[in-house]
């Protein structure tokens, strides 16, 4: 027997998908903060080092202040 998918489910398994590569993104830089810092974001597409505390973005919906620096102040 087996089980009816529905035609949005391709949809549903990217949304899951998504969702796991932020969380695994997320936990990769808090494992490797002080290595990672030149990541892009998956979100964003700004770098780690640019976020306000130094963390990707952690949702589509959530995403972190860009803080630019300058490094010839």
């Amino acid at each position: 027997m087996t089980k009816h998918i529905g035609t949005n489910y391709p949809t549903q398994v990217d949304a899951v998908a998504r969702k796991t590569a932020l969380q695994l993104q997320s936990l990769m830089a808090i494992v490797d903060f002080k290595y990672n810092r030149h990541e892009k974001c998956m979100v964003c597409q700004h770098k780690y080092f640019n976020h306000e505390d130094g963390l990707p973005c952690e949702s589509d919906n959530n995403t972190k202040k860009i803080v630019k620096h300058n490094r010839w102040k």
